[in-house]
């Protein structure tokens, strides 16, 4: 027998009368006499306990079978003590007032006591409108249940994991916040056409500058170009605000460097690249453009097609500043402080984290990302890759379809490509959780309507706006924000 599967926001509660973790969000039965002897009513199987769960209206979709969502349906069948109940928030691409008044119901929610038990987050944002859009600072004002005491239960092997991503989500050695996945930069291209320009691979590893100077002097002295698409500052070693130390880290030589890199990538390089048409696939292997230097979730939509197109491929790590690489959490999940059902709640967290778990690539996420168990890499970017080209067991398409996908969106790697991702990954040193310019922090908006942020950073790539000038400005804003 099915179990139902609830969801808020999206649809009707289907089923009001479950025993509920958070009484402030969920309906309980009135009490009944039973004329049932005592023992005869001991003997009955305990009413099953509701688990909220958000997780954005886009994985929960029925007929699109994200791996999140089918995972997270698996655990709700296998456990018959739970039922989980979706809270799910439209995108804010499709509809920006509902999501606004969504969101606020839910921080109002969590403001009195209540909302969902627990968190399943993607970084990537369109608009303001977000649950703990700095979750960071969140974790910081406790509003996370702490997970220590439930790991060795779940049977969870810290060892096994991308050690700066878990840490990231600590505080004071307490881990609140469980990363699910994460992006890497890389430099992509066509292995031939690299090695032809003359770019010295070993140089360009010391760190982010000498990887930049070395990329400037080949692309220079071929007349080549790349696409570049990363945010520099988001990279560093030394996150731009240092929670734990209280420190906003703007005004120092790494942050003025990457800065001044970023401008000058940012004005003179290719800012798109259509990766589902072949001939500029065709034409990237080739060496027009040499490459991308972009997260790994935009560099596998190259990687892909030159796999399908037989096409060697150059990979390597922009590296940070102190010659490690710094990664992007980029999927992450939580538990409220609030859950009255925190055995549950950390239960379901840490099966997000297994081997099964991450071996299906279940994170919410549309883009392909990196699990954070490195054991699982191989096994995620193929199952990744199945959902989005073909899976026999889900869907019923036509051969002409399944050709479309794969022309669009390539094959599966080699074991060789799948080692060299492997190894950048355990050579990740350090992990934040979002650019502290896309919908995180909450400065405000400037006079035109935009984040002030985002403003003030476009102001100094694409204007006139002197570096000098972005970090008076900003610095002080930010030890404000900081000590709120």
């Amino acid at each position: 027998m099915h179990k139902s599967i609830l969801k808020r926001f999206g649809a009707a509660v289907l089923a009001l009368f479950l025993t509920a973790c958070g009484e402030s969000v969920r309906a309980q039965p009135a009490p009944q006499t039973s004329s049932l002897p005592a023992e005869s009513q001991a003997q009955e199987p305990a009413e099953p306990v509701t688990l909220t769960v958000y997780l954005e209206a886009l994985y929960t979709q029925e007929g699109v079978h994200y791996p999140i969502y089918e995972k997270l349906k698996a655990y709700d069948e296998a456990h018959p003590e739970i039922e989980l109940e979706f809270v799910s928030p439209v995108g804010g691409a499709n509809d920006p007032a509902k999501r606004e008044k969504e969101i606020h119901q839910l921080n109002t929610e969590i403001i009195t006591g209540g909302g969902p038990d627990v968190f399943i987050m993607g970084t990537f944002r369109y608009t303001d409108s977000n649950l703990f859009p700095d979750v960071a600072k969140a974790m910081g004002n406790h509003a996370f249940l702490p997970l220590n005491t439930y790991a060795q239960a779940a049977g969870f092997q810290r060892d096994d994991y991308i050690q700066p991503a878990l840490e990231a989500g600590q505080l004071e050695g307490e881990q609140y916040i469980l990363p699910l996945s994460i992006s890497v930069p890389l430099f992509v291209g066509g292995k031939d056409a690299v090695e032809k320009s003359g770019f010295d691979a070993e140089a360009a590893a010391a760190n982010q500058t000498a990887f930049f100077d070395e990329l400037s002097r080949a692309l220079n002295e071929s007349g080549a170009q790349v696409l570049y698409t990363l945010s520099l500052t988001n990279l560093l070693q030394q996150p731009l605000i240092d929670y734990a130390a209280g420190q906003v880290y703007l005004d120092t030589e790494p942050v003025r460097q990457a800065l001044e890199t970023e401008k000058a990538f940012a004005t003179s390089q290719l800012n798109f690249f259509d990766s589902y048409d072949p001939a500029q696939i065709e034409a990237m292997a080739a060496g027009t453009p040499l490459g991308t230097v972009e997260m790994s979730n935009g560099a596998l939509s190259i990687l892909r097609p030159f796999a399908a197109q037989g096409v060697k491929a150059f990979v390597q790590a922009v590296p940070n500043e102190a010659g490690g690489v710094t990664a992007q959490i980029s999927s992450y999940a939580m538990a409220s402080a609030n859950t009255a059902c925190p055995e549950e709640a950390a239960a379901l967290l840490y099966y997000l984290m297994s081997a099964e778990c991450q071996d299906a690539a279940a994170y919410p996420s549309a883009t392909e990302q990196l699990p954070v168990r490195v054991a699982s890499l191989g096994n995620a970017l193929k199952n990744f890759h199945q959902f989005i080209v073909y899976d026999a067991s889900k869907e019923t398409v036509s051969e002409d379809d399944i050709a479309f996908r794969e022309s669009a969106f390539g094959a599966d790697l080699s074991e060789d490509m799948v080692l060299a991702l492997q190894d950048i990954c355990e050579k990740v040193s350090a992990a934040h959780f979002h650019s502290i310019w896309e919908h995180a922090l909450q400065l405000g908006q400037s006079e035109t309507g935009s984040d002030l942020l985002t403003e003030a950073l476009n102001e100094y790539l694409y204007g006139g706006k002197p570096l000098e000038q972005l970090i008076e400005e900003l610095t002080p804003r930010l030890q404000m924000y900081l000590d709120e």
